[in-house]
């Protein structure tokens, strides 16, 4: 993880997981929008080397349920880049949500 959300030392909450099981080998970088409750409010790519659109809609779909502390003393929209790794899984399909 890096950008103003480390910067400012806002932790992050629960167990999150930084490797998914999916239908590819590879990894994808994300912008996550956080806002003062640490909540997701917004999700952009930055840089992947997966070619699967399904693939980085997994990990999407995974890096919107992070959650991170709440507080009105951070910025309404606080920033963070977070890196997840897809492990190409022994599943016959994948399970993707679309929102």
């Amino acid at each position: 993880m890096s950008g103003a959300i480390v910067e400012d030392g806002r932790k992050i909450t629960g167990e999150p997981k930084f490797i998914v099981e999916g239908m590819k080998n590879g990894w994808a970088k994300y912008d996550l929008s956080v806002d003062i409750e640490g909540k997701v409010t917004g999700v952009k790519m930055v840089e992947s080397n997966l070619k699967s659109t399904p693939a980085t809609t997994i990990i999407r779909n995974h890096v919107k349920k992070f959650r991170f502390e709440p507080g009105t003393y951070y910025p309404k929209y606080h920033h963070v880049i977070v890196k997840i790794t897809m492990i190409k899984g022994e599943f016959s399909s994948p399970q993707i949500d679309l929102d």
